[in-house]
């Protein structure tokens, strides 16, 4: 009679117990320095954020009591004209700031990252109005910008900047584009201080021109930084406030989401409608960056 014999199992080594992170004085130590910063995050930062939310869902004047009336305050928002013109405004201010801001730092980074003489000054000559607040910005440019001031008699020109609606728009986007291309131009002039030479040495040795090199090596590599600059351009653009305030109040069809939020909220007592356009906007800005960042992580791919 014959026997089966069976054929032993191999078992497994047992998994070790994963290990619980040790709670040293040192950590706790960290914690506790790290509390006040944190507490006060949350009471000025995250705090406020949820009450925007809060009060977008209420009829609320400073007068009196919120009022629940659900998202009726966005319903306004999807009627009201004055809304369509302010984000409209945003984005033609944003668009036309920030891609001739773009570009113009590129240009500028390429060639002030060459060694010639004076780039640390030029860099610094650049880098002096982003130092500068928006508010004394403005009020320079009001002088400069005025019928009789510096731009119109040194281009021969005879425009109210400030006083026509077909020139207000592009007069905030001409002063914005000086004051901005400086803070893009140090973010390309540390990207392309990254790039390794060894690359570009062997471009040369291929034959590559100017052009190949910037378009076949230098553009890609600098994807990353491109991609942060695009996202804070519009995060920055669509966040406007201070110029249009100093230069015309939003007059002249400048009045831009930020300044329209100001005059409901605080001319106009509506604050729910306020934390309405509030709530938008960040929705608006959250799902436009996510867009950016996916269509890099794209072409990357």
């Amino acid at each position: 009679m014959s026997v089966a014999t069976a054929t032993p199992t191999t078992r497994r080594p047992p998994r070790p117990a994963p290990r619980r992170p040790r709670v040293t004085g040192r950590n706790v130590l960290g914690a506790m320095l790290s509390l006040p910063a944190l507490v006060l995050f949350a009471l000025f930062a995250i705090y406020p954020g949820l009450r925007v939310f809060y009060l977008s869902l209420f009829d609320y004047s400073l007068t009196a009591p919120p009022t629940f009336v659900g998202l009726e305050n966005f319903a306004f928002l999807a009627e009201d004209p004055r809304f369509h013109e302010a984000l409209l405004n945003s984005l033609i201010y944003t668009v036309g700031t920030y891609l001739p801001a773009l570009a113009l730092a590129l240009v500028l980074a390429l060639a002030l990252s060459r060694k010639m003489a004076g780039a640390g000054w030029v860099r610094l000559l650049y880098f002096l109005p982003v130092a500068t607040s928006w508010v004394a910005i403005s009020v320079v440019w009001r002088l400069v910008l005025h019928p009789d001031g510096l731009l119109n008699q040194t281009l021969g020109l005879d425009v109210d900047w400030l006083t026509s609606s077909a020139a207000a728009k592009w007069a905030l986007v001409i002063m914005s584009v000086w004051k901005e291309t400086g803070f893009f131009l140090i973010l390309f002039l540390a990207g392309l201080s990254r790039l390794p030479p060894e690359v570009y040495e062997a471009a040369q040795v291929d034959g590559a021109n100017a052009w190949q090199s910037f378009w076949r090596i230098t553009f890609p590599l600098l994807k990353p930084i491109t991609a942060i600059c695009s996202v804070m351009g519009i995060i920055r653009g669509l966040q406007a406030f201070s110029p249009q305030v100093v230069l015309t109040d939003g007059a002249f069809g400048t009045e831009v989401v930020n300044l329209f939020v100001y005059k409901t909220a605080f001319e106009n007592a509506r604050m729910g409608r306020a934390s309405a356009v509030a709530v938008f906007m960040f929705l608006v800005l959250v799902a436009v960056t996510l867009l950016q960042l996916r269509a890099f992580r794209r072409e990357d791919a």
